[in-house]
């Protein structure tokens, strides 16, 4: 569905709800992640405007750049999102307000569920997030986990990094007495408090080639 259409349908309109999630990295070199609901503002031929009430704690403090953002929102209980770039971030008073350009395409999120099984060993893992609900983006900064559990389904790690579901991210691991490296892609399913300073994130593998699965499926089966 391209933006003229969701006007037409009045999926988008000024005072109207959507939702953003930002994605860059922190000035001290750390992923950024932040989720919020915006109210819909301007809506201009290249551009629109949304704005959020900051009179606690500006979020975009520790921003330093900002490396891709998605725009949502609900109608009727489906859910259509889209990449937009930031044009513009000012903030009047206590209200915050992102200018961002025009999507090319707006998509429609469908849910895959995949069965799993567990793996005692852990093991480092490098991250990187390089989109949301599969979508290709540039990628953010690395960071690093340990991984918990893997299936052919996908796998499960702790890392001390806030991550937001449906996040997509690049997994580079090797697994021991695994006889090479493996990289592979996911979208994150789900988070939740591992530690006091530590969340536990499963993830969903996605777009992985057959034979790598089958090599990971053999791994558990054996283990």
């Amino acid at each position: 569905m391209d933006w003229n259409k969701a006007l037409e349908m009045a999926y988008i309109a000024p005072h109207t709800e959507c939702h953003l999630i930002v994605v860059g990295e922190c000035k001290d070199g750390q992923p950024f992640c932040y989720e919020e609901n915006f109210t819909m503002d301007k809506l201009g031929e290249s551009s629109f405007t949304v704005f959020l009430d900051v009179s606690g704690l500006f979020p975009f403090d520790k921003l330093e750049h900002v490396s891709f953002i998605e725009f949502s929102f609900k109608d009727h209980g489906i859910l259509y999102y889209a990449y937009v770039d930031l044009l513009q971030l000012e903030v009047k008073k206590t209200i915050c307000y992102l200018t961002l350009s025009i999507p090319e395409e707006i998509h429609q999120h469908q849910k895959r569920q995949y069965n799993r099984a567990k793996l005692s060993l852990r093991t480092p893992i490098t991250l990187q997030i390089v989109g949301i609900r599969g979508l290709s983006a540039r990628k953010g900064v690395a960071f690093s986990g340990q991984l918990l559990d893997i299936s052919a389904g996908g796998l499960s790690f702790v890392t001390s990094n806030r991550l937001i579901y449906p996040l997509f991210l690049e997994f580079s691991f090797i697994l021991p007495g695994f006889p090479h490296p493996i990289t592979a892609y996911g979208e994150i399913v789900r988070v939740t408090n591992f530690s006091n300073d530590s969340y536990r994130v499963a993830a969903e593998f996605r777009y992985i080639p057959e034979s790598i699965l089958q090599e990971i499926d053999k791994y558990c089966s054996v283990d």
